[in-house]
């Protein structure tokens, strides 16, 4: 599984797989979620937009208490894909975390 944090603009974005151990409880957060018929709000231009999830052919963007797909909309008030994913940022995207914990608890 591989997770992209959507946050650069004008620059690759930090990608960085996760492992079985770590991609199982990751794939449990999300068959708990509920499917909405809300319209999850658009990430903005610039600026943090999410993380997106990545496996076999199938991508998945938290964004703002949202999981969405190609053809499904997951309500997450909590917001517990995007802290668990924001838990699992490489030590080397560390400097990232302070700014991108204040978008996820906005």
């Amino acid at each position: 599984m591989v997770v992209e944090l959507d946050v650069f603009s004008g620059r690759p974005n930090p990608r960085w797989e996760l492992d079985e151990p770590t991609a199982n409880p990751l794939r449990r957060l999300l068959s708990e979620l509920d499917v909405t018929g809300a319209t999850a709000p658009e990430p903005p231009g610039l600026g943090y937009r999410g993380f997106v999830v990545a496996e076999d052919g199938r991508e998945l963007r938290a964004y703002n208490g949202y999981v969405t797909g190609s053809s499904v909309v997951l309500a997450d008030p909590a917001r517990s894909v995007e802290r668990f994913l924001l838990a699992q940022l490489p030590p080397e995207l560390e400097e990232l975390r302070g700014s991108i914990a204040l978008e996820a608890d906005a």
